[in-house]
């Protein structure tokens, strides 16, 4: 009765942070270009480590960066971690400043042993996210007649969701290969308004959407070189280049001052969205106590299809991270608890307007603290702070700061002991 009760809860759980996570709490401009914004492909402990992953491995923590980490779940283990986020965004743009506040889920995930040297790991969490709304006014003519105006405005909403499901294989105690397969799918709009101040002029607004799906293979690989007690861990990851499947369409309209139609087309466009491939590499050293890594990834978005043109860059990220733990054991909590640390800086993937969108560059810091319970099952709460910023090429773009806080409950429960009878 006990595991059943277990079970109905976990369902319960799994469903409603499902929920939480298809919400978008999204409300920047730059998601008006590409795909938006990407998500962090990652679970809070690992954010707070500047987003390393692809060359670490521990057993009491699910690596959504490397499949091939999997293979690390500990035997007797069942680990279930759910993720939220509350930010603050600063936008400033010509001396002006807007302050907008977000919260949200962020993923859920799951990972367990399927086999002896086998782990599976199932998530749920966005791949990128679509929301904004801004106008833009402008004087068009100033003259004796009188001055006329024009307003665009800009509206987004939507985004992409992804559900992952991955194994790893550590076939030798050095070497471990994994894979995931990701279904990704959702709805993106856009739409643009042109309207004036003289009501003889018609109105035009063209409106984009696709809704897209797609699913997306990766692989990775991880070495682990024993050094005495300590050990190098080297990984590698591999995606390569998916279609987006779905309907993508183009509609313009015009009206006049009493909302009569005057003109109404819609352009289908095939094929209009691809996924790049991507290439990762990371390491990482490893101590009783300390753990230092970094990651590097390259996609090549130049040879994908965004809304039906090569309009991508190809972008880099480099990332650093370290994670501290005096003692696992121990009663003192402030020993036991697992401090990290980490930065990062990437590069776009869009332009803006035959513009580079802004680099992102990233600060965070964090710690887990352990939840030990009577069966001395080993859980943690997993507290980290973000400081973003999106620097624009170009000064009249906007500049966008974010201090984000991200909270995650990792519970790690014994599901799979044998009970001993006498």
């Amino acid at each position: 009765m006990k595991a059943k009760n277990r079970i109905i809860t976990l369902l319960c759980s799994v469903l409603f942070a499902t929920g939480l996570v298809a919400q978008n709490n999204m409300n920047s401009p730059y998601s008006r270009f590409g795909l938006g914004v990407l998500s962090e492909q990652q679970v809070g402990a690992d954010r707070a480590m500047g987003g390393i992953g692809i060359g670490t491995r521990g057993h009491n923590n699910i690596n959504l960066l490397n499949p091939a980490s999997y293979s690390t779940v500990d035997t007797l283990s069942f680990l279930l971690d759910f993720g939220f986020s509350l930010q603050n965004g600063n936008f400033s743009e010509n001396g002006k400043k807007i302050n907008a506040k977000n919260a949200g889920a962020d993923y859920v995930a799951m990972q367990f042993r399927v086999q002896p040297k086998i782990g599976m790991t199932l998530a749920y969490m966005p791949y990128s996210k679509v929301g904004y709304a801004f106008s833009l006014n402008e004087v068009v003519r100033n003259d004796e007649d009188g001055e006329i105006s024009s307003t665009n405005l800009y509206g987004g909403a939507g985004g992409l969701d992804c559900v992952i499901g991955g194994l790893g294989w550590r076939p030798t105690e050095w070497l471990s290969i994994g894979a995931n397969a990701s279904y990704i799918y959702g709805e993106i709009a856009h739409s643009v308004k042109n309207s004036y101040s003289l009501t003889s002029i018609y109105t035009r607004q063209k409106t984009y959407r696709a809704q897209l799906s797609a699913i997306k293979l990766d692989y990775g690989l991880q070495s682990t070189i024993k050094m005495g007690e300590n050990a190098l861990v080297l990984g590698a990851t591999f995606a390569p280049k998916t279609a987006l499947k779905g309907d993508t369409y183009i509609s313009d309209v015009m009206v006049n001052s009493a909302s009569e139609v005057l003109m109404s087309d819609t352009v289908a466009l095939k094929d209009a969205f691809s996924l790049p491939n991507s290439f990762g590499f990371g390491a990482s050293y490893m101590t009783e106590k300390l753990t230092v890594g970094a990651d590097v990834t390259y996609q090549q978005w130049s040879g994908s299809k965004l809304f039906g043109k090569y309009d991508g860059l190809d972008k880099m990220r480099i990332s650093l991270g370290a994670m501290y733990q005096h003692d696992a054991n121990s009663k003192n909590i402030l020993k036991s608890c697992i401090y990290r640390a980490g930065l990062y800086m990437q590069q776009p993937y869009c332009k803006l307007e035959q513009v580079t969108a802004p680099t992102e560059y990233g600060l965070t810091a964090g710690f887990s603290i352990p939840v030990v319970n009577r069966y001395n099952n080993r859980s943690t709460i997993d507290i980290s702070g973000q400081y973003v910023r999106m620097q624009p090429a170009n000064d009249t773009f906007m500049t966008e700061n974010y201090l984000r806080i991200n909270i995650g409950i990792s519970f790690s429960e014994r599901w799979f002991a044998k009970w001993l009878v006498e």
